[in-house]
């Protein structure tokens, strides 16, 4: 019982789960923060807030559960040891629990769509639909799955520019309306980059399977090279919002540095298991940008 409860929160990937839910946790308490700072009424219901935030969690380990499911055969090459789908959870449990998982967010999703706002059931169908895309298709060809992968982690927070419209519009705060596209943006480049350097470690499960990942089509030292541009890309966007808004300087050049070092370790990198350790590393570098951007922001 306790292996396949272990197994059942790794399918659905509970840190993943919690890394995607922080930064959504994180500015509804910096709004709810300016709200009672500067006194201003406006709905922000708690209850909703957790609705909310059970049903983005589901639609992510639907995600996750369906993604091993079709991954299965390149995890036993990829992961011989680890893999859970045929191992330490059956087929036909996985499909089984993918199935409660998509009813959960369904009934969730009317709930939204009728007492909070209405842009969720269009939204919902179109993270579902996309989720799907990228597990049967989209992950399988070059650098596609790794934009979309973002762009879905890194519109989460940006639900509460719907959630919260209310309050934001009565707040008018310059700082907070940045801090929600920061939490969105920041994740968004860092997400591409890191799933990018895990194909690069994936390449021969990928392969069997017939997939076109970059690195597959481009070969490794390529794939590490466009890894490295991306991560400067990044590095070179800071130079202008350090400069136009310098409460952020501090934390910007504390991320470039973060940067730059892995940068460094990267160009060793070779084996699996390093892959996926570094790639923690970028997990790492993101909490603590958004973390400091959010300092810096209520302070």
């Amino acid at each position: 019982m306790v292996v396949k409860l272990k197994s059942f929160f790794k399918l659905i990937r509970w840190f993943h789960e919690l890394l995607a839910i922080l930064p959504f946790l994180g500015l509804y308490l910096v709004i709810t923060y300016f709200v009672d700072k500067d006194g201003v009424s406006c709905e922000l219901s708690g209850f909703n807030f957790i609705v909310l935030c059970v049903c983005v969690q589901l639609l992510i380990a639907a995600g996750c559960v369906l993604n091993d499911i079709m991954d299965r055969h390149i995890d036993k090459i990829n992961k011989p040891q680890t893999h859970i789908v045929g191992n330490t959870i059956s087929l036909k449990g996985a499909r089984i629990i993918f199935i409660v998982l998509t009813l959960l967010i369904v009934l969730l999703s009317i709930y939204i769509s009728v007492y909070m706002f209405v842009e969720w059931a269009f939204i919902s169908v179109g993270i579902y639909v996309l989720s799907i895309l990228y597990d049967l298709y989209l992950k399988r060809s070059p650098l596609f799955g790794n934009v979309l992968m973002a762009f879905l982690t890194a519109f989460i927070p940006l639900l509460l520019l719907f959630f919260a419209e209310d309050c934001i519009n009565v707040l008018q705060n310059e700082k907070i309306n940045l801090l929600i596209y920061l939490y969105a943006a920041f994740p968004f480049l860092i997400i591409i980059p890191r799933e990018l350097s895990l194909d690069i470690s994936d390449m021969e499960g990928d392969k069997a399977d017939g997939c076109k990942t970059l690195p597959i089509m481009i070969g490794a030292k390529k794939s590490k090279l466009i890894v490295v541009l991306l991560l400067l890309f990044i590095i070179a966007l800071s130079v202008p919002l350090a400069l136009n808004y310098q409460y952020l300087a501090v934390y910007c050049i504390g991320i470039d540095l973060l940067l730059l070092l892995y940068i460094f370790k990267f160009r060793s990198v070779e084996t699996r298991i390093e892959y996926i350790r570094i790639g923690r590393y970028l997990w790492f570098v993101m909490i603590l940008g958004l973390i400091g951007f959010t300092v810096a922001t209520v302070l």
